[in-house]
């Protein structure tokens, strides 16, 4: 019995991991024979996806390079299909099938494109800041769990990451205190403006723990307390805190050794996380619409956005004075998303501004 219930479960996981790994896209092909028709519609299936990944522009310039190199090996990149109906007439085949496009970022379709240099995968080559304020006894000058956590979102392969001298608004001691307790909002428009994606803030202590009179060697204890922020929607990706000692032979460097320690188990913990964040192929978006001089139109424009390609949900979080702000599943790129918003019929839209995980657009 036990062994069934864990077989069951073992079963549940595996369907839930394939549920959010691929996209499920209906298309429909033609062809002499049904196999014919079987290959163009999956062909079609990927090309729609591929053009949730990639904007017009690229897709026009690359369209030789993805039709030898992509469509042409389709097949390879469905993990499964079921068929919907099919039918011959005049000796055409057509076929409509739900094709299940895997677009992991280690799949075999995401790594060719990204082979090709025609997509950054999965977190867009982020903007990334860090703050953490750290202390013993007085506050310490030079941070040495700052910079441990930067030498590991480097190492982990992050290459944008923001200069800690720009960021002395943020650092402030009360707007630091404000993030850390929930309140981030007034601090986040700060980086929003400063182009920043995503800030890892948090606070450091050390203090004394112990010494050898013997040897003279100093320990001391660390902790490191940090959030990692999406910064223009506020999303909260992890929290943690880290402890870790410190020994030497003085009692300064023995504290700054500790929050040195503390600060790599942080940078490999919140490098993971962003790694982990980017092998999920949806992921939140925040749209802002303003103009809006009718209620009745955000119905409207929340039905027209369900449509698009990629977009699995959308949820309005907000509206006021003219302002409407969505939060949106997507599993493209924001300037995907943006080509697409403006395009669609059903509403007038003009796209404002486009960053990382958020767009602002105005209704015409």
């Amino acid at each position: 019995m036990q062994l069934l219930k864990i077989l069951v479960i073992t079963l549940l996981v595996i369907v839930q991991c394939l549920s959010v790994s691929a996209q499920t896209i209906l298309a429909e092909g033609q062809g002499p024979t049904r196999e014919a028709a079987l290959y163009a519609a999956m062909r079609q299936a990927v090309e729609r996806v591929v053009g949730t990944l990639i904007d017009s522009q690229t897709l026009v310039q690359n369209n030789m390079l993805l039709k030898d190199e992509i469509y042409a090996k389709s097949r390879g990149y469905i993990r499964d299909y079921t068929i919907v109906k099919e039918r011959q007439a005049s000796g055409v085949f057509t076929l409509q099938a739900n094709f299940s496009v895997d677009s992991q970022p280690n799949s075999a379709l995401m790594t060719q494109l990204q082979r090709l240099k025609l997509i950054d995968l999965g977190l867009r080559d982020p903007r990334i800041g860090v703050v953490i304020n750290e202390h013993y006894i007085r506050s310490i000058p030079d941070p040495a769990a700052e910079t441990a956590v930067i030498n590991q979102l480097t190492e982990a392969g992050f290459r944008r990451i923001v200069d800690p001298h720009t960021l002395s608004q943020i650092r402030r001691a009360d707007t630091l205190k404000a993030i850390m307790q929930g309140d981030e909002q007034a601090a986040l428009q700060m980086l929003v403006k400063g182009r920043m994606d995503y800030v890892i803030v948090g606070e450091g202590f050390a203090e004394y723990a112990d010494s050898d009179r013997r040897s003279g060697i100093i320990s001391c204890r660390a902790r490191v307390e940090a959030k990692l922020i999406k910064v223009d929607t506020g999303e909260i990706i992890a929290a943690q805190s880290f402890h870790h000692g410190g020994i030497e032979v003085t009692e300064f460097t023995a504290a700054k050794k500790a929050l040195n320690n503390a600060g790599k188990a942080a940078g490999k913990y919140f490098a993971e996380k962003l790694l982990a964040y980017a092998t999920n192929p949806e992921k939140g978006m925040q749209i802002k619409v303003t103009g809006i001089n009718d209620y009745s139109v955000v119905s409207v424009l929340n039905r027209a956005i369900r449509q698009q390609a990629g977009v699995t949900n959308v949820f309005l979080r907000d509206f006021q004075r003219g302002t409407a702000m969505l939060d949106i599943n997507y599993t493209g790129s924001p300037s995907v998303l943006a080509e697409q918003l403006e395009a669609m019929p059903q509403i007038p839209v003009k796209v404002i501004e486009v960053s990382n995980n958020s767009i602002t657009i105005s209704l015409n």
